[in-house]
């Protein structure tokens, strides 16, 4: 893997309370590592705490920032996706503190050019813990606003 030292704010669409990735830290052709610190400000912080359903978001956007920068390594603009959602989600913890620094890994299954749809194997670390794990599915339309506004 080669070092990306990448904000997330670079890679990801997401803003505010929603943007809960910090960091891409290093990827190839088929992984990316990111790096967050889960914050009091986002939108799923209570009472110093996120459940941990929330991973499923914090690896989501660890598979948006491969996509996107792999993009950009091709000097392309960053795609739009939609998270589907999983067959299978492993959570290994209620909640996570929120001040805890999560390592989360998206490694590509597979990307279909054909019909858009992407999955990729997905975990979430807290100081070497496994935290949850899940293989992901998303969706890349090849005309995002048509896709929008025909749904």
């Amino acid at each position: 893997m080669q070092p990306i030292n990448l904000p997330a704010s670079e890679l990801l669409p997401h803003r505010a309370g929603m943007l809960l990735m910090d960091e891409a830290i290093e990827g190839d052709e088929n992984t990316l590592i990111g790096r967050a610190t889960v914050r009091d400000d986002n939108l799923f912080s209570d009472h110093g705490v996120v459940g941990s359903w929330v991973l499923i978001e914090y690896m989501a956007q660890t598979m948006a920032m491969w996509t996107s920068w792999n993009a950009r390594q091709k000097g392309l603009p960053p795609p739009v996706g939609f998270l589907l959602g999983t067959r299978r989600l492993d959570l290994l913890t209620d909640h996570v503190a929120v001040g805890s620094v999560l390592t989360c890994k998206a490694s590509r299954i597979f990307v279909s050019v054909e019909d858009g749809v992407a999955q990729f194997q997905c975990e979430a670390y807290c100081n070497g813990q496994l935290l949850a794990k899940a293989a992901i599915n998303a969706f890349e339309p090849k005309n995002p606003e048509q896709f929008l506004a025909e749904n």
